[in-house]
């Protein structure tokens, strides 16, 4: 990546925003999940656990399977070579390779807690996870058995994203009216982890197909919004599933893709990600309450989509914990890397609200989800959709990049 433009802060206050985020993330988040995720009885991770961390569900979810043995091997990988980490990891692909396996590139949605299938081959998405976790934990450990297994998830993963009638993208529904920011959004970031072990013969080719349908087909210069759907022609389509908007995907997308710009060195790329950024932040960001929407329409305010509500149990106005943390990232990168006081203010801001309405001191970890004005909603720290993947490694690529922004810069 690029070196800090001058300008954005003093090196002191990007060094103790390393700090405070290493210490974070080793002290206020991951002794939780350490304590009780591996599942010693049947292997693999546990993940559904209350405010206080009592158990509330024992199936093995393995899109959540995946992303922990991802969370487990890159911070052993990237943050420091602490055996408890690498052993959860391995603990973890044992029980994804033992047990969730489909064949043909593809893995098993959810199984009970012994292992047997409860949903298939749902969800493309799991495939993507379970692939980011065998890659970094390849990595982590310099295993290469699983090669094998990392290809043919990848063909898999490739053919489903080329091919406009793939329908297996639970929890998004497959449409002849639309096609999918996630399906495209995921692949700019599989890409990236595979890319080493793979190489950029193999990835490239899927990762700039996902670039520019991220940033020039659900990027709307005309509206200044990324969408969640568009046409099967790439168009914006003016009813209620069209218009809308998902500030904590569109930041998430952006930072992807402003990542894989910095490692090509094309700044081209990078500025239209930050571009693309600052509209979902300009959008998502509540102008009253602090914090990002969960969700919008694309000219502001609640969406015309009414069942969004039914769907996750949250009104648009909520606040999730996963869209914090990547807002908190996506907005920190952006100002480090263009050297812009403004970005950098609009991150101090996001850091301050997340400190003070998601975190809880007295158990650690954050809240799962907020009302509008910062009060808990969901005080459970592990649900259906929250396991140890988006904080903690928000947690872990904001500690390295301010203490890689906070170190002295090579002469120019």
């Amino acid at each position: 990546m690029s070196g800090r433009p001058p300008g954005i802060a003093a090196p002191q206050v990007l060094a103790d925003l390393g700090r405070f985020y290493r210490r974070h993330l080793l002290e206020g988040v991951m002794p939780f999940w350490e304590a009780r995720t591996r599942d010693c009885e049947c292997g693999g991770y546990l993940t559904c656990f209350d405010r206080m961390g009592n158990l509330t569900n024992t199936d093995k979810f393995i899109w959540f399977q995946g992303r922990q043995l991802y969370l487990f091997s890159a911070l052993y990988r990237h943050v420091d070579r602490r055996p408890l980490w690498l052993e959860l990891a391995r603990h973890g692909r044992d029980f994804i390779v033992g047990h969730a396996y489909a064949g043909a590139g593809r893995w098993n949605y959810r199984l009970n807690r012994a292992g047997a299938v409860r949903e298939g081959t749902i969800s493309v998405f799991t495939d993507h996870f379970v692939l980011q976790g065998l890659c970094e934990y390849a990595l982590a450990s310099g295993e290469r058995a699983d090669l094998p297994l990392i290809a043919e998830t990848f063909g898999a993963i490739e053919r489903a994203t080329r091919d406009p009638n793939f329908r297996d993208i639970f929890h998004g529904t497959w449409s002849l009216r639309y096609q999918r920011h996630g399906v495209f959004m995921m692949a700019v970031n599989t890409c990236a982890v595979a890319e080493p072990l793979l190489g950029a013969a193999r990835t490239r080719p899927l990762v700039d197909l996902a670039l520019d349908q991220v940033l020039r087909v659900f990027a709307k210069d005309e509206h200044r919004i990324l969408l969640e759907s568009v046409g099967r022609d790439g168009s914006f389509v003016d009813e209620p599933e069209g218009r809308v908007v998902n500030p904590g995907h569109a930041l998430e997308s952006t930072w992807f893709c402003l990542e894989e710009g910095l490692r090509r060195g094309d700044w081209g790329l990078v500025d239209r990600s930050v571009e693309v950024a600052d509209w979902a932040w300009a959008r998502g960001r509540d102008p009253e309450r602090g914090g990002i929407f969960s969700y919008l329409d694309s000219g502001g305010g609640e969406p015309l989509r009414t069942d969004w509500h039914r769907e996750t149990g949250m009104f648009w106005h909520d606040k999730a914990w996963w869209v914090h943390a990547e807002a908190l990232y996506a907005r920190a990168l952006a100002a480090v890397e263009t050297g812009s006081s403004e970005r950098f203010g609009q991150f101090l801001e996001l850091h301050d609200w997340c400190q003070k309405y998601f975190y809880d001191p007295r158990y650690g970890e954050w809240y799962a989800e907020l009302w509008r004005d910062g009060r808990p909603k969901n005080d459970h720290k592990g649900t259906l959709w929250k396991a140890a993947y988006h904080l903690p490694r928000a947690l872990m690529k904001l500690t390295l990049l301010f203490e890689r922004a906070a170190a002295p810069q090579p002469a120019r």
